[in-house]
């Protein structure tokens, strides 16, 4: 079935219409995905003025933890597309799906913080010393449980927002944040009688923090009335069992997939711009954490647009379905490309907020003019990713990040940066290369997939 959208009305209208709703939306989101940044931030920091052999502990236990992590929060990516295309279609069994993804997210956490035990010998094969492999499978051994109840909290926030619910995500992401700094300051240096634990007191800290995060969000969800009628079963998997959830874990497992080769492509860069030396890794690090921060706008965008095309898709309004893609790929872009605009007239400034050392900031600084471009095609690339998820693609968008990221990124940044004297700056313009393609492989993957709606 296809309903017509309203032909009366114009351009900037339907435009305005369709990004305020969207900003509604994406804010809050937004908020919530740098929550996860800030909460890593923050146990860097902390850990990093008590002591730098925990710091490097620290950062082997994440450097092993986060891309199970975020391989894992990319298998529910399931969740919110089917939620939004149920709940746009009016379906009374929308709440079915979150109990589903309960069960989903229980079983891929489960396997990412068993993953996690694995960090020791990953870390031994890597040919790390002794030493730190002890400190960071520790820390890695206390993230595990830690791993788990984020991947579920993901999926429970997913559920919320799929329904346009997103900010009870964003009250426990910030109560989780202001408790991961209580207990790091009680745990890592050891203040009011709590022994002095380092980098694995920053850990245990971040585990009990996505614990309660986790249960604050659970508690508050599943006291809604339209949960009632489903608590009653216990059936594992949730309602339907097993084969109701087909659709969900098959766009999971894909998102989990695209989220794997993303992570995988990113880090194969940060391990080329060491082997350029420390000053090459220094300024590829600060301007990589710069464009991270900026992509957490981006991916809040992404978040609201998967919504409202899922919402118009189930609802069967073509129309409407394309113009919400396509409004937030130019929201994304725009906004982006006017940050990017800010950062550049700004550069000494912004990358002298990382480091005093002047010779460092001459060399980080006039690559901000590559990131400024390369920044607005991730912000479109992981538009358009979403967009497709919310049409019930799946493996179609895998492929086209994989493409994108290990045939176009890697290949065009490891050669301009060790062939030519680009250096660092040769792994942005890769970056760059890398997004503009999977803006066009996935721009053309959406608009052939919402002529299907």
């Amino acid at each position: 079935m296809v309903t017509a959208s309203p032909l009366s009305e114009s351009f900037a209208p339907r435009l305005a219409r369709h990004w305020r709703a969207l900003f509604h939306l994406a804010w809050p989101v937004a908020l919530n995905r740098a929550g996860l940044v800030v909460m890593a931030f923050a146990d860097v920091v902390m850990t990093g003025r008590y002591d730098t052999a925990a710091l490097a502990a620290l950062s082997l236990g994440y450097a092993v933890t986060m891309p199970i992590y975020v391989t894992g929060i990319g298998c529910m990516t399931g969740v919110i597309a089917t939620t939004a295309r149920g709940n746009g279609a009016g379906s009374a069994e929308v709440p079915a799906i979150a109990i589903r993804g309960l069960w989903w997210s229980l079983a891929v956490g489960t396997v990412a913080a068993l993953l996690c035990l694995l960090a020791g010998p990953i870390l031994r094969l890597i040919g790390q010393a002794p030493e730190l492999v002890s400190g960071g499978a520790a820390v890695a051994l206390i993230l595990a449980p830690g791993t788990l109840s984020q991947i579920v909290f993901v999926a429970a926030g997913f559920y919320l927002e799929g329904t346009g619910r997103t900010r009870p995500g964003l009250v426990a992401m910030i109560a989780g944040n202001l408790l991961n700094v209580a207990l790091n300051w009680l745990m890592i240096g050891g203040n009011l009688g709590f022994p002095a634990m380092g980098a694995e007191g920053a850990a245990l800290g971040t585990t009990c923090a996505r614990a309660a995060m986790l249960a604050g969000l659970l508690v508050w969800m599943l006291r809604l009335p339209e949960f009632a009628p489903w608590l009653g079963s216990l059936r594992p998997w949730g309602p339907g069992g097993w084969p109701a959830g087909e659709e969900m874990r098959r766009i999971g497992f894909a998102g989990g997939a695209a989220y794997f080769f993303e992570t995988v492509a990113f880090a194969a860069l940060a391990q080329a711009a060491g082997l350029l030396g420390a000053t090459a890794l220094a300024a590829y690090t600060i301007l990589h954490n710069i464009e991270a921060m900026v992509f957490m706008i981006a991916l809040g965008v992404s978040v609201g647009t998967a919504v409202r095309i899922g919402q118009a898709a189930g609802a069967g309004d073509r129309a409407e379905a394309r113009f919400a893609g396509l409004a937030g790929v130019a929201a994304a872009m725009g906004f982006v490309g006017l940050l990017g605009l800010l950062l550049l007239a700004g550069a000494p400034t912004v990358v002298g907020f990382y480091s005093e050392d002047q010779g460092l900031v001459a060399r980080a600084a006039p690559i901000i003019a590559i990131l400024a471009v390369s920044m607005v095609f991730d912000a479109g690339q992981v538009v358009l990713g979403q967009s497709t998820r919310a049409l019930g693609d799946s493996w179609g968008t895998t492929l086209c990040f994989f493409v994108a990221f290990f045939c176009v990124m890697l290949p065009i940044g490891l050669v301009l940066a060790f062939r030519t004297p680009l250096a660092e700056s040769g792994l942005f313009i890769g970056t760059a290369a890398g997004c503009f393609a999977a803006v066009a492989l996935l721009g053309r993957r959406f608009l052939l997939l919402v002529r299907r709606v």
